[in-house]
């Protein structure tokens, strides 16, 4: 049942983030959200809170993390680069909270 409802909400964000046709998820998100390893993910989560040495992507989560903290939902008001955030937030709130709560820590929300 819990993996059923995993595939529902990865369904309902996908959903969100195609329809009206207007938001594509792009192929460095879907990279993201395809190598999310847990060894990929403290390496990333390293520089994101300054930990240790970022590269391209690192850099890019970087930069994104602080809005992705502290946005909370847009209740259908996204932009698509939001949305897309969300998805890869998601993700690592389900699959690697220990690494979200790293970044939540640095990035302010508790």
């Amino acid at each position: 049942m819990k993996c059923f409802s995993y595939i529902l909400i990865a369904a309902v964000c996908l959903s969100v983030v195609n329809g009206q046709g207007k938001c594509k998820v792009d192929s460095e998100v879907r990279f993201i959200l395809n190598n999310m390893t847990p060894e990929a993910v403290k390496r990333e989560v390293d520089c994101v809170v300054g930990a240790g040495p970022c590269d391209n992507l690192g850099n890019r989560l970087k930069g994104e993390a602080p809005a992705a903290v502290t946005q909370g939902r847009c209740r259908g008001n996204c932009n698509c680069e939001q949305k897309q955030v969300r998805l890869v937030v998601n993700k690592m709130k389900r699959e690697h909270t220990a690494q979200w709560q790293r970044v939540e820590s640095r990035y302010g929300r508790k």
